[in-house]
């Protein structure tokens, strides 16, 4: 092990003697087989924190996997807390182990984006910032916010949107959203001075554009142009109504960082507000896959890591977040970094972490849309041993009352994501009582034979509603076919996941990504199934089981299958139907008619 000055450096141990470990602060360091360092952690307690880690039997995926490969470990020990804080965040600096949490600045939100490098720029909607010599601006928190800014310059700049200069005029042009360089309608010099103004307006500059815009005005109103007085009228009044909307609630005094966290499967966001003088300048946002770590620790790392690249003027936390407080104080003045650290004072500072943490939620969500991102598709493959990526997932449910107008619902995700083009219904032709197995069958056999025949992609994986009889109809037919594809089907009571290599089930955590991937895909299943076979239902009234039934309209119909719905065993009595307006004239042939179909249902 490496010398580090200050500190004392020890000899490594293995996982099963964990009882040599000092009760002692200090930082310990987990490597693999190949000497490879895989996680440096720090702890006021070394053997009570490494110990933790093979005790819980309850780990996530992402930490239960980092266990399985740690080979020895590594420590130091330090004077104290704050000298472990400091050597923990330098060594993770220098061996960037794969496992430690590091959070990356997120680019998918979005930006305004003006093309200042092209002749006669553009103002347009980015989801990357990237190195072409443009500015941007952001990110926001929304896209429809995006849109609203980008509407407003627009208005009152007259930038063009379009991506390459038309040979006529559009109809931005007539409705004064556009000077129209096309036509040259405007001289490349004053189309420069429109751009200058907006990246001003983007940049906080409300009460300068305001000054010019009145002293516009009045001179156009005084050389009698009082159409041109009245446009810069309009900008000023939309300029100041703006600006109402962004200091409804900052204080002038108001210069930090405002930052919260949110965790969720595995994930973690920080979002940090930067508001200077007052005003919100720019607000960033930061992801990382995370371990078995707690809160406190993960923003801990997050304000360390942040810190080594900015120096804001302070950073205000929440009061839930004050423990740390004693701690990070003691690093920055370690670093020599003159970073305050403070709690909300007023109402607006409230209001702000408040924002935060909600953009924290609303990214976190985002993210986790991003299933590949999150890599929740790795760690499925991993888990049922695919030989691929799981990019394409199908999955198949079966909604039918009593057997009667039974259907089977097939929908396709690619990527994490639903594909809709590619969800099919089949109405199921095969039986005429409930046999979920059977129409399973017939459902995958369709299914792909119809691919085979039109040499169509196959997927990756097939996910059956179910246990292990689902599972094994589905096999079946994929047999009968001669194919072999990737199959497991996941029963919903305890979330088991058969597999037809296994003779027991496998059963994930309840935050386990790979999990939550199949459940997505079953749950889609549930309501594009449900969706179908309630139209069915309705259609099916005119053409019952108690068609011809002498006081048995299309109201009582009703009435009787939403009975039945509700009490699906048939047990049904005379004095049930009677109870809910079933004629007693007709209430022996409806009987009769419940018996023969349960009769139905029990042949095999």
């Amino acid at each position: 092990m490496e010398n580090t000055p200050g500190f004392q450096s020890t000899q490594a141990i293995k996982p099963t003697e964990l009882h040599l470990l000092p009760e002692l602060p200090g930082v310990y360091l987990m490597k693999d087989t190949s000497n490879t360092i895989i996680y440096i952690g720090k702890a006021i307690n070394l053997r009570k924190r490494v110990s933790s880690y093979f005790q819980k039997d309850e780990k996530n995926i992402k930490t239960a996997t980092m266990v399985s490969q740690i080979h020895e470990i590594d420590y130091i020990i330090t004077q104290n807390e704050t000298e472990a804080l400091l050597l923990e965040a330098n060594l993770i600096k220098h061996h960037q182990p794969k496992y430690n949490v590091v959070f990356k600045d997120n680019k998918f939100y979005p930006f305004i984006k003006i093309t200042i490098h092209e002749r006669f720029p553009r103002v347009v909607f980015s989801r990357d910032q990237k190195k072409d010599q443009s500015l941007y601006f952001g990110p926001y928190t929304s896209a429809a916010m995006v849109r609203e800014y980008i509407d407003m310059i627009q208005r009152l700049f007259q930038i063009r949107t379009c991506r390459e200069l038309p040979k006529r005029e559009c109809l931005n042009y007539h409705i004064h959203r556009c000077s129209a360089p096309c036509i040259q309608k405007v001289t490349e010099e004053e189309y420069r001075q429109q751009v200058e103004n907006a990246i001003r307006f983007l940049q906080g500059e409300y009460q300068l554009l305001v000054k010019e815009f009145e002293e516009k005005m009045r001179e156009a109103a005084k050389n009698l142009l009082f159409e041109k007085a009245q446009i810069y009228k309009e900008r000023i009044q939309i300029i100041r109504n703006f600006e109402e909307t962004q200091s409804v609630y900052l204080d002038k005094n108001i210069s930090a960082d405002f930052i919260e966290i949110a965790l969720r499967e595995n994930k973690a966001v920080a979002v940090v507000s930067l508001i200077r003088n007052g005003k919100m300048i720019g607000k960033k946002s930061y992801s990382s896959d995370i371990t078995d770590q707690s809160e406190e620790d993960i923003l801990e790392q997050f304000i360390i890591s942040y810190c080594s690249e900015e120096t804001p003027p302070a950073i205000v936390l929440d009061k839930r977040w004050e423990s740390l407080f004693p701690q990070l104080q003691a690093y920055f003045n370690a670093s020599q970094k003159n970073i305050p650290l403070h709690l909300p004072s007023s109402r607006e500072e409230h209001t702000l972490l408040k924002l935060a943490q909600e953009n924290a939620l609303l990214h976190l969500m985002q993210l986790l849309s991003r299933v590949e991102d999150s890599q929740a598709l790795h760690e499925l493959q991993e888990i049922l041993e695919l030989d691929t990526l799981p990019m394409r997932i199908e999955g198949f449910d079966i909604a039918n009352l009593l057997g009667e107008q039974a259907v089977a619902s097939l929908v396709s995700f690619y990527g994490g994501k639903p594909d809709k083009s590619n969800y099919r219904h089949y109405k199921i032709r095969t039986k005429s009582t409930p046999d979920d197995f059977a129409m399973i069958y017939e459902a995958v056999h369709r299914r792909y034979k119809r691919l085979v025949e039109e040499k169509s992609e196959l997927p990756d994986l097939v996910l059956i509603d179910g246990g292990k009889g689902q599972l094994n109809a589905a096999l079946s037919a994929l047999a009968d076919l001669g194919l072999s594809l990737n199959v497991v089907s996941l029963a919903k009571k305890n979330e088991e996941i058969y597999t037809p290599y296994r003779d027991k089930p496998i059963i994930l955590p309840k935050n386990s990504p790979a999990l939550h991937v199949l459940q997505r895909v079953r749950d889609e299943t549930h309501r594009f199934a449900n969706t179908f076979y309630n139209r069915l239902k309705n259609k099916s009234l005119l053409t019952s089981l108690f068609d011809g039934i002498v006081g048995i309209g299309i109201k009582r119909k009703k009435i009787l299958i939403q009975k039945l719905m509700s009490q699906p065993d048939l047990h049904l009595s005379a004095e049930d139907l009677i109870a809910i307006g079933i004629p007693p004239s007709a209430v022996d042939e409806v009987l009769q008619r419940l018996q023969t179909l349960k009769k139905e249902d029990k042949e095999p």
